[in-house]
């Protein structure tokens, strides 16, 4: 495998950020038996057998769900449904968890509207989650035409945020303009997840508020964190301070560069570029996290805690403990580690 930015961070100490790598180590056994579930299921060159969640963020524990679903890029046929039957089946024989009651995940999807309901009556809340998702925290299964057609459609869907944001067309276009439309989205989604949080705890009577407060604190803010630096991290770069003679295309691959490593990863190359001192209280505090989600006793203890009863336990205020210094790191990270980093957040963070 190669070298990654928070491999350059980890050092020489092979037990720093143990959960984590354990984690990754799990969630590539993971996709090699669903690569070999998926063998010969697929549509040729038009299904991709994707997934989400942990799993797809190289974070998979023993208590983690499967997000998955099967995403189409072609015609309507009946037997895709037949497909979806067949991995549901091989599925629960290899005792994968199933996805949680949302609906956004275990089915088919079809690109149409991911790429061309973007906005709008028709850009339901179910489209808006699956389009972000694909691009901050999927990752297609290596079965045959799979990994070919989840490149093609997340394109599809960065060509749409390119080439109809006002800061890139025609003569308007400047190198160290950040993708608006696209920046947009990402901040919309992150406050719908929060809305949704709250939701939730009303539609489910409280059922794992406790687990859903610590994730949303966690690998939810390092999905938006990862995603708001994926758009800001075109004006960062040297060229952006070089010259305006670019080709849109040029953005649009800087993105699909990005949707191809984990938020992780990602996080980390901006922390070592910008922020290296800020390495051990991010990437600490991450790993704390996964470890409470990998130790079965505690992450069922926090599945089961109602929220009269979290502020007085031990294992939530930990846990609590944790995500608020990653909170804090991360604000660090984003107003005072850099300034131009800082000069770019309070840009385009608010307006």
């Amino acid at each position: 495998m190669p070298i990654t930015a928070l491999d350059r961070l980890r050092g020489n100490d092979a037990s720093r950020w143990s959960h984590i790598a354990a984690a990754e180590r799990r969630s590539i056994e993971c996709l090699e038996v669903l690569a070999r579930i998926a063998n010969d299921l697929l549509p040729t060159d038009e299904g991709s057998f994707v997934v989400f969640g942990s799993l797809a963020r190289g974070e998979y524990t023993a208590g983690s769900d499967l997000d998955w679903t099967v995403l189409i890029d072609g015609r309507a046929d009946s037997l895709h449904l037949q497909i979806i039957h067949k991995l549901k089946t091989e599925l629960e024989k290899a005792d994968f968890k199933i996805p949680g009651p949302t609906e956004v995940f275990g089915g088919l999807i079809f690109s149409h509207d991911l790429v061309h309901a973007i906005g709008g009556d028709e850009d339901t809340n179910k489209n808006m989650t699956r389009r972000l998702l694909l691009l901050l925290e999927s990752a297609p299964i290596h079965a045959a035409g799979s990994v070919e057609t989840h490149a093609r459609i997340v394109q599809a869907i960065l060509n749409r945020y390119v080439q109809e944001d006002a800061s890139f067309i025609g003569s308007n276009k400047r190198a160290d303009r950040i993708p608006r439309f696209l920046l947009n989205d990402v901040v919309r989604f992150w406050r719908t997840m929060a809305v949704d949080y709250a939701n939730k705890y009303r539609a489910r009577g409280g059922q794992k508020w406790a687990l859903r407060n610590i994730k949303l604190r966690m690998s939810r803010k390092l999905l938006f964190v990862s995603g708001f630096f994926m758009c800001l991290s075109w004006a960062l770069q040297d060229h952006a301070q070089k010259s305006d003679d670019f080709e849109i295309q040029d953005l649009v691959d800087h993105l699909l560069a990005w949707t191809q490593r984990s938020p992780l990863v990602s996080l980390a190359g901006v922390v070592e570029r910008y922020a290296p001192e800020l390495a051990s209280d991010i990437f600490d505090n991450y790993d704390s996290f996964l470890a409470v989600l990998d130790d079965e006793i505690r992450r069922t203890r926090l599945e089961n805690l109602s929220p009269d009863e979290a502020y007085e336990d031990e294992v939530f205020l930990e846990a609590r403990g944790v995500a608020t210094k990653f909170d804090e790191a991360l604000t660090k990270l984003l107003f005072e580690a850099d300034a131009g980093v800082a000069k770019l957040v309070q840009k385009y963070g608010v307006f």
